[in-house]
């Protein structure tokens, strides 16, 4: 009986039975050899053989079965059935730390599914939770054995990519937002575009961050900016920031770096600043080689263009997301921030050549600008390149009291103003590199 119980309380009834089963031949062939002098006893005794390996194997087998599913549960999420936040945290460690110890790459995708609040709203939880379980399996599907796929929770979902770099991270996001945008979804012909879609954003380790938390922030910034622009969409993530800081003197990193951090802040209190300042930016800098400015000037219009809006970090979030017209207390106190940015840059020597450009980027040609009021060339040239390019993105963005222009209306729109808000030179050069 030993040798049964034995298999059975530590390998289950499978084995349990096999070993019954060559007691019990085992013990009818002592019982051939002696005559079958003690065959009932025999007979009993194969019997209770066989249930004590029934009995015992069925009950670790349920012992065990048990212990997997609660291993399961703790580790996999309920409704998905992938791998729950605390895994994921615990799986980013464990691939970071093989990353680091063999100089390979880390990518993260973090994916969060567009106006879901919307689709939970319109259909109910359940249909909410069977569309989570879609997306979820979809995800499985292309990742498949490249990496792991996680529910960071609600409707974000996390992929960790071991080996694979930015680019081919990207390829993989692509492949998930096109398999999701063409899945057919109960129900998604309410949502905005007519279809449920996700949007995704991707870091590296190590080109993008050199942790976990700086990884898992890198993603999520590009995961904002993916939702903010379009929706839909699958962006990498870049920061200017990074490459601007490497020109800066040793003493000044830290102080850029307290500038970083308050334009993110910024960021947080406005969602329009989000992505507008690196528009700004680019479009800066084309009309500034279009009209043929030197590397110098250039680099500080890039430099001025991106700060432009850092002194809006002392309004207000109210104000900055007011949905209707200012009053004039809130018209005056928002009028500060060029000279409020300019103040913040101020002390660093790098940035010396774009405190004009942010303190004057809100003059206009004729003299009824703010906050000075200076007119026509004495305002600084990329002051009066920023005029327009600021005013260009403003009205061809969403606002929360404004819909966004048309190129052509934009375009048609400064025009109406050329010689009184902006340099009439400068103006038609922008409208001839825009069209």
């Amino acid at each position: 009986l030993m040798p049964v119980v034995i298999m059975a309380l530590n390998y289950g009834f499978k084995n349990a039975f096999t070993v019954s089963l060559l007691s019990i031949i085992s013990l009818f062939a002592i019982s051939f050899i002696n005559g079958f002098l003690s065959i009932e006893a025999d007979i009993i005794l194969s019997g209770v053989i066989f249930l004590l390996a029934w009995l015992l194997g069925n009950m670790t087998d349920t012992e065990r079965e048990i212990r997997k599913e609660l291993k399961r549960l703790a580790t996999h999420d309920e409704l998905t059935d992938l791998y729950n936040h605390r895994s994921f945290q615990y799986l980013l460690d464990q691939e970071l730390l093989i990353a680091k110890k063999n100089n390979k790459s880390v990518s993260l995708i973090i994916i969060d599914i567009d106006y879901f609040k919307f689709y939970n709203d319109a259909y109910g939880h359940q249909q909410g939770d069977k569309a989570l379980k879609q997306v979820a399996k979809l995800m499985e599907n292309v990742v498949d054995i490249q990496g792991m796929c996680a529910r960071y929770g609600g409707e974000e979902f996390t992929v960790i990519l071991p080996n694979i770099d930015l680019s081919g991270a990207k390829r993989i996001g692509e492949e998930i937002r096109s398999k999701i945008e063409e899945e057919n979804f109960p129900g998604s012909e309410v949502l905005p575009k007519g279809k449920l879609t996700v949007s995704i954003g991707i870091a590296e380790y190590p080109s993008n961050a050199n942790n976990k938390e700086k990884l898992i922030q890198m993603a999520d910034e590009a995961l904002y900016k993916a939702k903010f622009v379009s929706k839909n969409k699958v962006e990498t993530y870049y920061s200017v920031f990074d490459e601007l800081s490497v020109n800066l003197k040793d003493q000044e990193k830290d102080l850029f770096n307290s500038i970083k951090a308050l334009t993110m802040v910024i960021h947080a209190k406005d969602r329009y600043t989000y992505g507008h300042s690196e528009r700004t930016m680019e479009l800066s800098k084309q009309l500034a080689e279009r009209i043929g400015l030197d590397k110098m000037a250039i680099k500080q219009l890039v430099y001025g263009a991106l700060l432009h809006d850092i002194g809006k970090i002392e309004i207000d979030r109210e104000i900055l997301n007011k949905p209707t017209k200012l009053n004039k207390d809130e018209w005056e106190t928002m009028k500060q921030h060029p000279r409020w940015g300019a103040d913040i840059i101020r002390p660093i020597e790098s940035f010396r050549g774009c405190h004009d450009i942010i303190l004057y980027h809100h003059e206009n040609y004729d003299g009824t600008g703010y906050p000075t009021g200076i007119k026509g060339l004495d305002i600084p040239l990329g002051a009066r390149i920023l005029r327009i390019v600021d005013s260009y993105d403003a009205i061809t963005t969403n606002r929360t009291y404004k819909s966004a222009m048309s190129k052509g209306q934009a375009l048609e729109e400064l025009n109406r103003f050329a010689g009184t808000y902006y340099d009439s030179w400068l103006l038609k050069e922008f409208i001839a590199m825009m069209e």
